[in-house]
């Protein structure tokens, strides 16, 4: 039996004991936020009978049950906020035997899974129990680290916490998941950071903006000298500060020519600022906006760097790594500064990948060998729409093969000129996708040509609606280098037009 590690219960079939999944149709009531919504209304204070209203559908009991389960499953994401909002509203007791689902995961379990670290702290300051066990015999300190989560290890192990062996309770340094896994509790601050990676922050001068995203800023700087990349939080939101946590959890553990290099954070104080080597060529978002075409070769090997730098994730141990969130965007091209930018993307660069906020280690299970393909129980609609697997979309168990279906969708894009499903709203290209089989059309693949049906076989394959039967990167990458093996590298011109297939690749 493999364990799963989010909050939907494998061992059930009362629904008032699931995952409540906020695409399903079946309500019990008002949701969560509509009762905030209402809280707000009434100034911070709920009215008797907006309580009652859930409460009536199906008895108090059941009522409960619910409020449970959604404070399981905003402590497996991380949402302190909701988490205590919750508690609030149910009066629950969060130290209570009873607050866990059938498999007797407390909140405290699934947030050290998750590595949810500011949730962590706030259940221990609560008094929960920080050495419950399971139906499997775990503690949350366990969950924390077969989840390569050091820092909420950390955590954990201060407040009292240790491992179940043999019948009976023993301190970490004592099991073999040291050994086994690695496990090294590292120096803290306060915060709740590590030290051996914080950075000064008057030692980084920030220079201009480079680009934007949700929770971040991105800066070109100077850092002794040599240029770097800066992402500046620009929120201090819970998501936000997890968020940041857990990039800088698998960045200074990823180590690979196809990964952006971790240099360093500044975490002492606000704003927070992560700080990694500069990506000279931009993304491959940039690269699809720019007017000149890639070559069949160029393709290739950016298409044979993404899935280097994967296979490496996937096959990392202890803990292998999925990205849950590959899009052009996350593709960053790595070259000299003193090199053209276009020379850079369409000639010398080097893919790497990039943005692991939304990325998970997978747990190790005590009981079995490790194997890739088992599927766990993660977050539902993690990642990008257009390039999010069928799977992920319909909030079911996944392995690591959600990575080879978004794969497909950028190696479609990179010779197919456009997004998938370019004329479609994200959304609904996703839900045709997952409910539908829905897959984009071959145009320019499908025309006569050198390589272009071994090409066309592989996307195929990739995103194949049975994920095991998606390829592995490992041979992936064997499939892209016969290929490219084919083509012989040709001189690079600055107009972008190079010997052969010269009009592979543009994206309007």
């Amino acid at each position: 039996m493999v364990q799963v590690t989010g909050t939907m219960n494998s061992g059930s079939s009362n629904s008032d004991e699931q995952l409540i999944d906020r695409r399903l149709t079946i309500r019990w009531g008002p949701t969560e936020e509509e009762l905030i919504e209402r809280q707000d209304t009434f100034n911070g204070s709920v009215p008797d009978e907006t309580a009652a209203e859930i409460a009536s559908l199906h008895g108090n009991s059941a009522a409960q049950r619910r409020a449970i389960t959604e404070l399981l499953f905003f402590a497996c994401v991380g949402d302190l906020k909701r988490c205590q909002r919750i508690v609030r509203l149910w009066n629950l007791k969060v130290a209570a035997p009873d607050c866990c689902d059938y498999d007797k995961r407390t909140p405290l379990h699934l947030a050290a899974s998750e590595g949810a670290y500011s949730v962590t702290e706030w259940l221990l300051a609560e008094g929960v129990n920080v050495n419950a066990l399971d139906r499997f015999n775990r503690t949350p300190l366990e969950d924390a680290v077969r989840g390569d989560f050091n820092l909420v290890a950390s955590l954990l192990m201060k407040a009292g916490g240790k491992v179940h062996a043999s019948g009976k309770l023993i301190p970490l340094e004592d099991s073999e998941l040291v050994n086994g896994l690695g496990f090294r509790a590292p120096q803290q601050k306060a915060s709740g950071f590590a030290l051996e990676w914080e950075l000064d922050p008057s030692t980084i001068h920030i220079r201009e903006k480079l680009g934007e995203g949700e929770f971040g800023v991105v800066h070109r700087a100077k850092w002794f000298g040599t240029v770097v990349a800066a992402k500046v939080l620009k929120a201090s939101s819970e998501i936000a500060v997890n968020d940041f946590r857990a990039e800088i959890e698998i960045l200074q553990r990823v180590h690979h020519p196809n990964c952006v290099q971790f240099l360093g954070a500044c975490t002492a104080k606000e704003p927070y600022i992560l700080v990694t080597e500069l990506m000279s060529g931009g993304s491959l978002a940039d690269a699809f906006r720019m007017p000149q075409a890639f070559p069949m070769r160029r393709a290739l090997e950016i298409a044979l760097d993404a899935a280097r730098g994967l296979a490496y994730l996937h096959n990392r141990k202890p803990t292998p790594v999925i990205h849950r969130d590959l899009k052009p965007g996350n593709l960053m091209l790595s070259g000299s500064q003193y090199q053209d930018r276009a020379q850079v993307v369409f000639n010398t660069g080097v893919v790497k990948l990039a943005d692991f906020g939304l990325s998970k280690t997978l747990p190790t299970n005590r009981h079995a060998n490790f194997h890739l393909d088992e599927r766990f129980k993660l977050t539902g609609e993690t990642g990008s729409y257009r390039y999010m697997a069928p799977e992920v979309f319909r909030h079911e168990p996944y392995n690591s093969r959600v990575d080879v279906y978004s794969f497909s969708m950028i190696v479609y894009q990179l010779f197919e000129y456009q997004p998938p499903y370019a004329d479609m709203d994200p959304v609904e290209a996703a839900r045709l996708a997952a409910l539908e089989n829905a897959r984009p059309n071959f145009i320019t693949l499908a025309q006569p040509g050198p390589h272009k049906k071994e090409l066309r076989e592989l996307i195929e394959r990739c995103w194949a609606p049975n994920a095991d039967e998606r390829p592995s990167f490992p041979e992936i990458c064997r499939i892209i280098e016969t290929l490219l093996a084919q083509i012989p590298r040709q001189e690079y011109q600055s107009s972008g037009a190079v010997g052969g297939d010269a009009g592979c690749c543009v994206v309007a």
